[in-house]
């Protein structure tokens, strides 16, 4: 079950000619009893409310009046929203003829009474709003809103907008629905409602909202991937411009390619969108590579030691309703990182069930916890979605977790089992077509397969966006990466003999201290060492580092040069593994 809360219209949704539909009140005992939080939204002057609906104890909280007053039934308290209906107005409206409702804050004619009602207006001096209601004319101060309503109450419980399905079926339900991540209606509403709805419930008034409910509402079987409202953009097609964007909810996400082709920019940029849109988003981060991301707002970074330590930080899901939270595994040790994530993903499990987020959950190294004899299905929970998975090897990952992806997002990728891995998920055809492009994709170009609307693959290469933070790369894990072979440093003697090849920068420093002194000399001479890692691994600063040392090495004030250069490497980088 994807939400939390249902936020209802009263008429025309649930009720028809003033009462309740009894299959509608069956539904509502029943999703009060799945958990769900209710809310019922109405144009109906709260005092009319109190008469015509005899079941106000389903609800956690009625908006009545259109916005303007807030009853919470548990504990009997009313707040209004504005100032009351106006004397003068009243007394403009009937020195016209005009017969109208009085609520504590609203005031409602018919449709056909418009022009009569600006008259009195004018002449009474008082500022509304004009709202329609199927044949009904409401009177609202400025600002107030069905929509404004349903805010105040999620902020009071605690809920997230994301979370709740609006229902309704007039034009004022409009409003209703931009309050709500997500929104439907009885078959016989309105046509612009029938237009803006998720989801269109066949049949009318209360028994096909009560069919709804009780069906894929409180079964989660809503498409909410399907839907087209709901979508983060992640970058563009370099021919045409074309937004690509994958679905806000319902998904789990793959993002892979080698270390060097932009992985983890994409994953911290499509991070950042998440964020900007509100969704609570949890980094699983094993390297410390997203720590940048907590100066975006809401946002926080935590360093993690141990299980309990991950578990105590999750608590900001509770009360936070758009909470992003980095927890940094780096300092943890290694052998031990798994476990904790292990426990982070078993607290929010529980979590989602109870509160329904974090909405986004991204696993850092994923091949790491979700390997064979890692974290098991059961406590990772993938089946519940909105799981970004990032990882240089893919093919580590165990086979139900590749099964459980929905959406591939693929970087330069040179290593051919890497590739190959994703062939199992996507078919073999496409397997190949991926295998064939991806080891010539530039750094931060990547190639997404996602379903269209009939569940057939797309494949697409598109360009990552800009980052609003900047990226720290973890240097660490980027040792043991070997780069294409057309990448790799070749030691060569100074009559220009090879005598040792390395691709990856573990290699490159074994061969350094295995090399002959006149090799390793031609090398530093020329500069080589600092050039390569500048151009192949784009890292400057231990291009720095290493221009330095072979200026002092050709100048004869290194002593050890193997040394110095091994050490330069394992101060940036950690000891060969």
């Amino acid at each position: 079950m994807w939400y939390q809360a249902l936020a209802c219209d009263f008429d025309g949704t649930l009720a028809t000619r003033d009462r309740l539909d009894p299959d509608a009140t069956a539904a509502l005992i029943r999703a009060r009893e799945a958990g769900l939080r209710l809310m019922l939204v109405t144009g109906r002057t709260f005092f009319e409310l109190l008469r015509v609906c005899e079941r106000l104890d389903l609800f956690d909280a009625v908006v009545a009046e259109n916005g303007a007053v807030i009853y919470f039934p548990d504990s009997g308290t009313v707040r209004d929203q504005g100032p009351p209906p106006p004397h003068r107005l009243a007394s403009e409206l009937d020195r016209r003829g005009v017969s109208y409702q009085v609520g504590r804050v609203i005031m409602a004619t018919a449709r056909g009474d418009e022009a009569l009602v600006g008259e009195a207006l004018t002449a009474a001096g008082v500022t509304r709003d004009l709202i329609y209601n199927r044949d009904s004319l409401m009177l609202l101060p400025p600002g107030v809103s069905k929509g404004n309503g349903v805010e105040r109450v999620l902020a009071t419980l605690g809920l997230s907008f994301h979370d709740v399905l609006g229902i309704g079926d007039a034009e004022n339900d409009l409003d209703l629905f931009r309050a709500c991540g997500w929104s439907g209606c009885p078959g016989d509403a309105v046509e612009s409602v029938r237009r803006q709805a998720d989801w269109v419930f066949p049949g009318r008034d209360g028994k096909a909202v009560a069919a709804a409910i009780v069906g894929p509402i409180l079964h989660g079987q809503l498409p909410v991937h399907r839907s087209p409202r709901h979508r983060i953009g992640i970058g563009w097609v370099i021919e045409s411009s074309e937004l690509v964007a994958i679905p806000a909810r319902g998904v789990n996400v793959l993002i892979t390619g080698d270390p060097l082709s932009g992985k983890s920019w994409l994953a911290g940029a499509l991070v950042e969108r998440l964020v900007e849109a509100r969704y609570a988003v949890c980094i699983l981060d094993p390297e410390g590579d997203y720590w940048a991301l907590a100066r975006l707002s809401g946002a926080q970074s935590v360093e993690i030691h141990d299980e309990a330590a991950m578990v105590q930080s999750l608590s900001r899901f509770e009360q936070e309703p758009s909470a992003c939270l980095v927890a940094d595994l780096s300092l943890a040790p290694r052998e031990r990182r798994p476990s904790i994530v292990g426990a982070a993903l078993e607290a929010i499990r529980e979590l989602r069930r109870r509160r329904g987020r974090p909405h986004w959950v991204v696993i850092d190294e994923a091949h790491e916890a979700l390997r064979e004899g890692g974290v098991t299905d059961q406590v990772a929970g993938m089946e519940d979605k909105g799981f970004v998975l990032a990882t240089y090897r893919p093919a580590r990952l165990r086979a139900s977790v590749m099964a459980a992806l929905d959406v591939f997002i693929v970087g330069r990728t040179s290593a051919l089992d890497q590739a190959a891995s994703l062939g199992a998920r996507l078919g073999p055809e496409l397997g190949r077509r991926a295998s064939a492009v991806v080891p010539r994709l530039p750094s931060g170009e990547f190639l997404v397969v996602q379903p269209d609307q009939a569940g057939e693959w797309i494949p697409l290469t598109f360009m990552a966006p800009p980052r609003q933070t900047a990226h720290v790369r973890h240097h660490q894990k980027y040792a043991d990466t070997c780069v294409p072979p057309d990448r790799r440093f070749f030691f060569r003697r100074p009559d220009g003999g090879v005598v040792a090849a390395a691709d990856s920068l573990d290699s490159f420093r074994r061969a350094v201290l295995e090399v002959d002194e006149a090799t390793l000399a031609h090398h530093v001479n020329h500069g080589d060492f600092s050039r390569w890692v500048s151009d192949v691994f784009s890292d400057r600063e231990l291009a720095r580092q290493l221009r330095k040392m072979e200026a002092r090495g050709h100048r004869g004030e290194v002593s050890d040069l193997r040394a110095a250069i091994d050490g330069l490497i394992t101060l940036r980088y950690g000891p060969e593994r």
